[in-house]
């Protein structure tokens, strides 16, 4: 404890100048303590805090400190004593009560206005003077643009300036930019006092507004002429405006005491200048005609380790004063503590991200298991929101249990609440589905359908609608299934009963979009209870990893979603819900909210700089120091200058074309800030690589850059022991060392612990049977033509594709149509058979259009070979016979089944048998007179097979078989010898269907994996591929 917090003196106007660590809120609490002593009351003492986090905190500590029963709140921020005030002022003119205008809100606002500027603009007119050549329409349909605008807009309300001052400024100093933004300031200033916007307030004209009416006003409103003493903690974030209702509180005599760190200001993109402190205490002391007492304070016992000190001590004298500085002294350890301190500070550089994080996992663990630091007493603090978002996923892979502290995404833009919003657009603006939206809503969390149980139900689907005799495809059946009750009840699957029930939700659910009497809580609640989400959703957020991390965000994203369609309905009884989903699905910034960011006590928190106002943690890790994005020296608002109307209007600079400024500063403190916050150990990484430069910051914490270092220990996580004893197990030998995996993994296994159980590896299970597919002397074997090729290529394969494992493609499905076209082509020509394609055309699916027009041309190739192919068939004088014949018969154990395309009768009386090919493979001569296929077909033909053909003469002669290839340049025709006149040709067909027999009724006890001339060739696209991958595929 400092002298100072020792004692009580009252002070008209104090600055407490304090390092991180050195008792700055200690110091609030004891002078507010003292203050009571000494006769002040409670309600006599307005206690700040930074931030609505910090303000909690303080608020117990005071309670702590005070020890009695309170009225009102012991500690707030400004922008809550803000509220209060003109939420008097509301109730003495009978007015609405104030709000604040979120974020979202304000984006949408801005979105507006620079829309309406754009169309002014395009069409000649400007709202305030013409924007510079390098500020265009495209530009300001940007995001950036909008940002800058937000920014330019927030600093001259932080200084307290109209458009017409801005506009001044810009013809004063040359910038044609603040000329033209003056107008859309305008045009913000006009909405935001609407009607539409009536007692709502934009976060910087809340605290001005509030102050300039304690100004004007004769008397107070008692609760406030009644505070005697200001107490501000971290008064190093004290923006422009805030430091104006400060001033506009200290008018009518109460005194003043700032307390902050100059070195450790992280709210510098706010306007939040480092040296309000000092210039704020002079105005005020100047006001009241006496001197600022200045208080200088420093650690006097061993708040953080001698290394981290030192790290301290280095950042600190790289930052300005900013009028202070003396609270620096003390900081910097002497050498010979330094080196005694082997633990306080922790830094590598790993030569690869993915090493990075699987160090920092385990780190935190150790220090969790081997050192009992619990998770809440550690952190990790990163530069930017995104690199947040990403360590979170990393970590919660390893088994780190996180929390981001903030605001997340906005809600349109969050898995949970974006499926509620989608659901609830299309229903209260009742839109007709598309297949694609259709797909959208059956996948989403509300019905809950995975890829598999989507392509089940397209196929039953598909199934009803060919037994109707209907032509639909089943992207068409999808869309259907929404425009009546009842629609897919026929399918009694596991699949059709969950979408059946759903069905059911989403059609009450538009009853109660249609519902005037039913708002838009009473539809978004009927929707999320319907669903069954909450249970299953809470469940997994029990758990530790990536599913409970997201599971945690989409219930966090939907309480969010409830809470603002309150608001909405109780600032609008009588509002559409339509407005309201507009409005969510236009807002791109997130909800702001009230809830507390440190929700749980076992989490590690994951933070920017600016979360740390008012904490600190035993651990500390500072990682991916990146160039670029920490420091970022980005030039911020360099289009429109919003940085240098603040830097010209506190005196910083005379001519704004000039700036000069650097963004290391504000970076350093954001360090500082960072680095303060720890306490036993900080853990700074970094990744080299070729895209990224290691941050300058890393050899200024560690005094040089580290030699870049792999990470190869393995995962100090259930998961991954389990991982490390399967791996020992597998290459043990028989004895001690196999035997104690064993117990391990059957002890994990016992208490539940995923992959430890021998039944959950691959491989391992035994066969589910061994038994024949079929038994020859009972049945015959029905065998295919078009699966007897993949059968002699790989039994595996044939196997697996004529039980479920193919899927049809679009290039079959193609290859259907232009097949469809073949046998019901009447006339030669392109333009008729291409209509029989185009016919059908529908009922294929296409990702893109650019797929469907690259397909439209593949199949108008086909249809043009298909035609020159027909044509010389005419001029040779043949005639076809037969189109599309279905066959049958039976050789040995088989029945062998298939159609063939096409039967072509010539004027020497020979049949040839046609087979179209529509794919892109070009068979080789000698491959065709092996080809399996042509083969069935001609053992068909001297079978009698085709004997019903009306049209086959009755002494007709096989003149062989042939494949007609369309799907090249050109057409190709490749034939297979008669088999009538070669026994050689036909005893081997025979001998290939005899052994097909056998084999597809697996007597043998197993399907063959042609692994050398199939499976493992990249040409052949084999579904078996997978099947051969060993149980264990790495070893090491």
């Amino acid at each position: 404890m400092s002298q100072s917090q020792g004692s009580f003196e009252r002070m008209r106007v104090a600055t407490v100048f304090a390092s991180p660590g050195a008792g700055k809120t200690t110091e609030v609490a004891t002078r507010f303590k003292a203050a009571v002593a000494n006769g002040l009351q409670t309600h006599e003492v307005l206690v700040i805090a930074a931030s609505r986090e910090a303000a909690n905190t303080l608020r117990d500590d005071l309670a702590i400190a005070l020890q009695q029963a309170t009225s009102g709140s012991l500690a707030r921020t400004l922008s809550s004593f803000a509220y209060g005030i003109l939420r008097i002022k509301a109730t003495q003119v009978a007015a609405a009560a104030p709000e604040l205008i979120s974020g979202s809100e304000q984006d949408r606002i801005l979105a507006e206005i620079i829309g309406l500027e754009v169309e002014q603009v395009s069409a000649g007119q400007v709202s305030a003077g013409p924007w510079p050549k390098h500020i265009s329409p495209q530009v300001m349909a940007l995001n950036g643009f909008r940002a800058e605008l937000r920014d330019l807009i927030t600093a001259a309300l932080e200084h307290g300036l109209a458009p017409a001052e801005l506009e001044a400024l810009g013809r004063q100093h040359n910038k044609q930019e603040w000329i033209a933004s003056a107008g859309l300031f305008a045009r913000y200033l006009s909405k935001v006092s609407s009607s539409e916007f009536e007692a709502r307030y934009d976060p910087t004209l809340l605290l001005r507004d509030a102050a300039d009416w304690l100004f004007a006003l004769a008397e107070w409103p008692e609760s406030i002429s009644k505070i005697k003493l200001v107490l501000v903690d971290d008064a190093q974030e004290l923006t422009p405006a805030a430091s104006y209702l400060l001033r506009a509180i200290c008018s009518r005599g109460a005194d003043l005491v700032l307390v902050g760190d100059p070195d450790a200001s992280t709210l510098g993109f706010r306007a939040a200048d480092p040296r309000a402190m000092s210039n704020l205490a002079q105005e005020i002391a100047k006001e009241k005609n006496v001197a600022v007492d200045e208080i200088f304070l420093q650690a006097t016992h061993a708040v953080r380790t001698p290394a981290i000190s030192r790290v301290l001590a280095k950042v600190s004298s790289q930052i300005d004063t900013a009028r202070a500085g003396r609270q620096r002294k003390g900081l910097n350890p002497s050498a010979g503590l330094v080196d005694l301190d082997t633990t306080g500070l922790e830094g590598h550089v790993f030569s690869n991200p993915q090493a990075e994080v699987a160090w920092l996992a385990r780190r935190l663990r150790e220090l969790h298991l081997y050192e009992n630091v619990e998770w809440s007493q550690m952190a990790v603090v990163a530069r930017s929101r995104n690199q947040l978002e990403t360590l979170a996923s990393q970590l919660s892979h390893e088994s780190i249990p996180v929390e981001v502290a903030g605001a997340q995404s906005a809600l349109r833009d969050e898995f949970g609440s974006r499926a509620l919003l989608n659901l609830a657009d299309i229903l209260l603006h009742q839109k007709e589905l598309t297949p694609a939206s259709a797909v959208d809503i059956l996948t989403s969390p509300l019905c809950g359908l995975d890829s598999l149980g989507l392509r089940r139900l397209r196929r039953s689907l598909r199934r009803e609608e060919l037994l109707a005799d209907g032509a639909r495809n089943s992207d068409e059946l999808l869309a259907e299934l929404f425009k009546a009750e009842g629609s897919v009840s026929t399918v009694k699957s596991q699949e059709g009963k969950k979408v059946d029930r759903f069905l059911k939700n989403f059609f009450e659910g538009a009853r109660i979009s249609q519902d005037p009497a039913q708002s838009i809580e009473d539809l978004l609640w009927h929707l999320w209870e319907t669903s069954g989400l909450a249970k299953s959703w809470q469940e997994l957020s029990r758990g530790v990893g990536e599913v409970a991390l997201q599971a945690n965000r989409n219930l966090d994203s939907v309480v969010e979603l409830f809470a603002a369609a309150n608001r909405y309905a109780e600032r609008n009884p009588n509002g559409d819900p339509k407005e309201f989903v507009n409005q969510q699905l236009a807002l791109g910034l997130p909800e702001d909210t009230l809830a507390l960011n440190n929700k749980t006590e076992s989490a590690i928190a994951l933070l920017t700089p600016s979360g740390l106002i008012g904490r600190r943690f035993r651990v500390l890790a500072l990682p991916q120091l990146i160039e670029g994005v920490w420091p970022n020296l980005r030039p911020r608002s360099s289009l429109l200058g919003a940085t240098a109307l603040d830097a010209l209007v506190t005196g910083r600079i005379e001519d704004p074309s000039k700036l000069q400024r650097s963004e290391l500063p504000d970076e350093l403190r954001m360090l500082h800030k960072s680095i303060g916050a720890v306490s036993e150990r900080l853990l700074i990484s970094a990744t080299q690589s070729e895209e990224n430069q290691i941050s300058q910051f890393v050899s200024l914490i560690l005094g040089q850059v580290p030699e870049p270092e792999n990470f190869d220990t393995g995962q100090l996580t259930l998961r991954g022991m389990a991982a490390g004893l399967r791996r020992k197990l597998a290459v043990a030998q028989a004895g001690v060392e196999a035997e104690s995996a064993a117990l391990g993994l059957a002890r994990l296994a016992s208490a539940g612990v995923a992959g430890a159980h021998p039944s959950s590896w691959y491989g391992m299970l035994p066969l589910s049977t061994v038994e024949p597919l079929a038994d020859l002397e009972e049945h015959n074997v029905t065998i295919r033509p078009s699966q007897l090729e993949n059968f002699a290529k790989c039994p595996l394969h044939w196997f697996l594709n004529a039980h479920g494992g193919a899927d049809t493609t679009f290039s079959a499905n193609l290859g259907s149509l232009v097949h469809k076209a073949l046998e019901l082509g009447a006339e030669v020509n392109e333009e008729s058979l291409w209509k029989l394609v185009e016919s059908k055309w529908h009922t294929l699916s296409f990702e893109s259009d650019w797929l469907e027009q690259s397909g439209e041309r593949k199949a108008k190739k086909m249809i043009s070979n298909m035609v020159q192919y027909l044509r010389k068939f005419e001029a040779d004088g043949a005639r076809v016979v037969g189109r599309e014949v279905s066959f049958e018969f039976e050789l040995g154990k088989a029945n062998i089944r298939g159609q063939v395309d096409r039967l072509e009768l010539y004027p020497d009386g020979r049949v040839m048998i046609v087979d179209l090919k529509t794919g892109s493979k070009l068979f080789t001569a000698q491959e065709a007179q092996e080809h399996a296929q042509l083969g069935l077909y001609q053992l068909a033909f001297t079978h009698g097979a085709f004997s019903e053909v009306e049209q086959l003469p009755a002494d007709s002669k096989l003149g062989g078989a042939k494949l007609l290839l369309v799907g090249q340049d050109k057409p190709t025709e490749r034939e297979q010898t008669s088999i009538a006149d070669s026994e050689t040709a036909r005893q081997r067909f025979e001998n290939l269907v005899a052994a097909a027999t056998s084999g597809m009724a697996m007597t043998e006890n197993v399907f063959i994996a042609e692994v050398g001339s199939h499976c493992t060739n990249e040409n052949e696209y084999g579904s078996c591929k997978i099947h051969l991958t060993k149980a264990v595929s790495f070893v090491g």
